[in-house]
């Protein structure tokens, strides 16, 4: 029998809270992510980003979200599991 290892993760998972998370700049090989101004991008600013772009999609095509507010911390809690959640700063 073939056992599944595959699991979700818990909250004691991850090594870095979501709220501590947030306010973390996003980090690649070469460093701290910047905007084009030189200011160093957090990872809330990248979701609230991210989200404005979604939503515009969505409504350019027309379909409505319900619950908004759910939405957009499915989308922000989907974005921080899949992610490195190392201790970068």
């Amino acid at each position: 029998m073939l056992t599944n290892f595959v699991r979700s993760k818990s909250r004691a998972d991850y090594e870095v809270t979501k709220k501590k998370w947030l306010k973390m700049s996003i980090v690649d090989l070469n460093g701290p992510v910047q905007a084009k101004d030189g200011k160093i991008i957090t990872h809330n600013e990248y979701i609230d980003w991210f989200i404005d772009e979604l939503m515009e999609l969505i409504n350019d095509y027309q379909y409505i979200i319900e619950d908004e507010k759910k939405f957009k911390e499915e989308i922000a809690h989907f974005i921080y599991t899949l992610s490195d959640t190392g201790n970068h700063g």
